[in-house]
Formats: structure tokens, sequence, C-alpha cells
């Protein structure tokens, strides 16, 4: 099978796993990435409905893996937009130049944002590609509509999701992707919309060698952005 047809079938497969039913979700959302709580909450699984602490199923995951020293380190960006504009968020990469295969990774916003996507009838986002996924074989942005984990439902959360897949170790520094976020006509001047992130069993920045120092690294270093009402 040609390698460009293999990457956008794993990419498609992966991403209805990570926007789908939320049994058997194992989720962590950092208190940074609240918008209106400060305190994350996870869920094992829908039947036992158990609350996890904040941090846990991160923890959990990577446990027994060495830490590493440096590597990739995942920002948002943080950018002011006029009330009712269209804000840009641009998620961002650095130290790990021509050195990962693959990312899946959720984005959280508050709801009263309106994520633009390029139907409104569809899950597909908005998005502009950036240079550190020049040479991707596959890209895939989604809004996270239906089947949404408690968690997000009661922080008042939105997410998006998207992923990235290369052949070899291809991914660059740089911007990945410019996500677009349509402001209240209403807000009032000063208001600070966070953009974090949630973090799901399955979510990934990967190199081809599996090296999960790596991964663990850019999870436990990521950064978060805003929006800022002028």
């Amino acid at each position: 099978m040609n390698i460009k047809i293999l990457a956008v079938s794993v990419l498609l497969s992966f991403s209805l796993l990570a926007c789908g039913d939320k049994k058997n979700q194992d989720s962590y959302e950092s208190p940074e990435t609240s918008g209106k709580s400060s305190v994350g909450k996870s869920i094992e699984t829908e039947d036992e409905n158990k609350l996890k602490k904040s941090g846990e199923v991160l923890k959990e995951k990577y446990r027994d893996v060495p830490s590493a020293e440096t590597g990739p380190v995942i920002s948002i960006s943080d950018t002011a937009v006029s009330a009712g504009g269209t804000a840009e968020v641009t998620v961002s990469v650095k130290g790990a130049d021509m050195a990962w295969n693959m990312c899946g990774i959720h984005v959280t916003f508050p709801d009263e944002l309106k994520c633009v996507r390029l139907k409104d009838d569809k899950q597909d986002v908005k998005c502009k590609k950036g240079e550190a996924v020049d040479m991707c074989d596959g890209f895939i942005a989604l809004e996270w509509i239906d089947n949404k984990p408690d968690e997000l439902i009661n922080n008042h959360l939105g997410s998006l999701f998207f992923t990235a897949m290369f052949e070899g170790d291809s991914g660059q520094d740089g911007e990945i992707a410019t996500f677009y976020f349509d402001v209240p006509e209403d807000a009032e001047s000063g208001t600070v919309y966070p953009i974090g992130y949630y973090f799901m069993q399955s979510d990934m920045f990967r190199n081809l060698a599996g090296d999960a120092s790596f991964e663990k690294y850019a999870f436990e270093n990521w950064q978060t952005g805003s929006i800022t009402v002028k």
C-alpha cells in the first residue's frame, strides 16, 4: 500500500478513536487548561464512573518511564483580538527538529468561543498547517462534538484534536498548525480565554524508535496559551 494512503488510514482510525465514544477513555486535564475551574477530573470507565485526581492518568502512563533531561516542548500562542473577531491560535514545537514521527493532541478552549470549522455540519476544523509538518504524509484536525467526557462538560470546555504522521522522523521544529476561534461580540475588554490541553491515554508525540522518555517529556512540559479581548 502507498505510504500516504496508509498514513491517512491510520490517522482516520486514530482520530475517530480520539474524538469518539467516551467509554474506556482514560483522560487528564491539567489545572491550567480549565476555562472555569482549576481542578481537573478524569474517568476510568463509564460504568465505574470513578473520578481520579488531576494528572493521575498522565502520571500512571509514564510512571515507570525514565525522565529525559531535554526533549520536545509543545506550546500554544498567546494572542489578542477585538470582541466579535476571529482569533488565530498556533500550536508549535521546539526541541524536536527532524526527530518526531507522529502526534495526536487534544486542545481545549472555553465553550464561549466558537471553533471555526470548514462546514457547520462537519467536524473538520479550519486550520493552516505550519512548517513543522511540511513533510507529513497525513494531517487531520477535528472538533470533538459528540460524546464528550464529563471533565470537559463540567468545566465548560470544548476540544479539538489534531494528528500528523510522517514517513520516518521528518517532523520539524516550528509551527504545527494555526486554528481559528470566533470571540463573542459581547465579550468584555480584558477577558482572557485560556487555551490548553486534554490528555487521553491514546494521545502521542513520538519518534520512530518509540522512545517513551521523549514522549513523556513532551506531555510533562507542554505550555498553554490564551486569547485576550482587546
